[in-house]
């Protein structure tokens, strides 16, 4: 099935936010001098898992790139089909890419990509490392999408599937309140050039316009709300809710 063209305002929601985590370990200086390095290696699962979701209590999805996908997302994402619904479960994720190095026995992070031979691409997980789902670059779209509602329906006290429909809904929306302002703009374009700055078709126009605006932002703000799912549990140093993020 091919991409459908979505307008500006649905494409805002159709990107994936990537966090890129480093781990520095903390060196002290004594006595005013300098400490020498650290040298680089390898931390334990829980520690690694622990430094990659920081104070983001969602769950994860971690993708590694490689030499070929490398600055791309062609690990998780399918050239050429419709990758919308993969976008939209993202946003209730805490998304983490992690350097082609990470598969040196060194790195910070080697342990989360070692389960056996050949490590795959991509998985998810809970905050705390559990639950963890392997997921490779060839795994379908339908298997991809049943692993991310799978572990959103345990991580979260509401399933996505109402909420999922209901924002693909609203993008539908907003395509056409894009198109009805783009409309409406270039009409008000065609009359100053027409007519002048001092037309009298103008200020109804512009009523137009800003009524249009409205409906967007209120089409927009129902897709945030729509997101705002509470988690089961939350992350021990947080004494207020925590929400998917918008």
């Amino acid at each position: 099935m091919p991409p459908v063209v979505r307008g500006p305002s649905a494409r805002n929601y159709l990107r994936i936010e990537w966090d890129y985590p480093v781990y520095a370990p903390k060196v002290e200086a004594k006595d005013g001098r300098t400490v020498a390095q650290v040298k680089r290696s390898a931390l334990s699962r829980t520690d690694a898992i622990a430094v990659i979701a920081g104070d983001d209590p969602r769950p994860l999805l971690v993708l590694r790139e490689c030499k070929v996908c490398n600055g791309t997302d062609e690990a998780l994402l399918k050239g050429g089909i419709d990758n919308e619904k993969t976008f939209l479960l993202s946003r209730w994720f805490h998304c983490v890419k992690l350097p082609v190095d990470v598969l040196e026995e060194d790195h910070p992070f080697h342990v989360l990509f070692v389960q056996d031979k050949s490590p795959e691409h991509l998985f998810v997980c809970s905050v705390d490392g559990s639950n963890h789902d392997p997921l490779e670059s060839q795994t379908s779209r339908t298997e991809l999408w049943n692993s991310m509602r799978d572990l959103l329906a345990t991580e979260y006290k509401k399933k996505p599937d109402a909420p999922l429909k209901s924002i693909a809904k609203l993008l539908d929306k907003m395509d056409n309140a894009d198109s009805r302002l783009a409309h409406l703009i270039g009409r008000q374009n065609e009359i100053l050039e027409e007519d002048g700055p001092k037309s009298k078709k103008l200020p109804k126009i512009a009523k137009k316009i800003l009524k249009a605006q409205a409906a967007r932002d209120e089409l927009d703000a129902k897709a945030v709300n729509a997101y705002k799912i509470e988690l089961k549990r939350q992350r021990a140093d947080k004494s207020e809710t925590e929400v998917a993020s918008n």
